[in-house]
């Protein structure tokens, strides 16, 4: 005998299976959940249509769509392959933490010019997370993601030119007045970070 509980459990898993059912039909308006790149692919590659939403299903992705989605050879598969990197970075969905895996999925989709991954490599490359550090490497892709208007990037690319400027002056390699004059573009969280860099 069911339980008025156990009645009501299934009466809501039936509500919400058919209303998604109801809403994955409707693959016309999917613009909202998916970055523009990934919406062309999936226009392209109609088949990547239920995998490519399962790999956004934020908060808990799907891992399993995000690595199909990662292999199709298109721009918009960067999305998922940033979701791995992400995921392994932090240890997340159900993946356990590494930064060899991470970096490795960052790369290749940095390599694809998405500005989260280049953002996210040239963290690991800053701070060292599973290689290196490398303001160098950091400054160059903090840069290009920059230019791609994410504005995190462009604040840490700031504070590693203020931060090189401060030990070429220190060397006597450049002169005072030039880092004056670079300081006046910045932020005072900005100088204040520079010069608290290695406190």
């Amino acid at each position: 005998m069911l339980t008025e509980d156990t009645c009501m459990k299934k009466l809501l898993l039936l509500i919400l299976l058919s209303s998604n059912f109801s809403w994955a039909e409707d693959t016309s308006n999917h613009s909202p959940r998916m970055p523009p790149k990934a919406e062309l692919m999936v226009k392209k590659f109609p088949h990547t249509f239920y995998a490519t939403l399962a790999c956004f299903n934020y908060p808990k992705i799907n891992i399993k769509a995000c690595e199909q989605i990662a292999e199709v050879d298109h721009p918009g598969s960067a999305y998922a392959k940033h979701n791995l990197g992400y995921s392994y970075e932090f240890g997340e969905n159900d993946l356990k933490q590494s930064y060899a895996n991470a970096f490795y999925w960052y790369l290749r989709a940095a390599n694809q010019e998405l500005d989260s991954s280049l953002y996210n490599l040239a963290r690991m490359y800053e701070f060292g997370l599973g290689i290196q550090s490398s303001h160098v490497m950091a400054k160059s892709l903090y840069e290009k993601a920059a230019d791609q208007g994410n504005e995190r990037a462009k604040d840490r690319f700031e504070i590693l030119m203020l931060l090189a400027i401060n030990q070429a002056v220190e060397k006597g390699k450049f002169p005072y007045q030039g880092k004056l004059d670079y300081m006046t573009r910045l932020e005072p969280w900005q100088i204040k970070e520079a010069n608290n860099y290695f406190k």
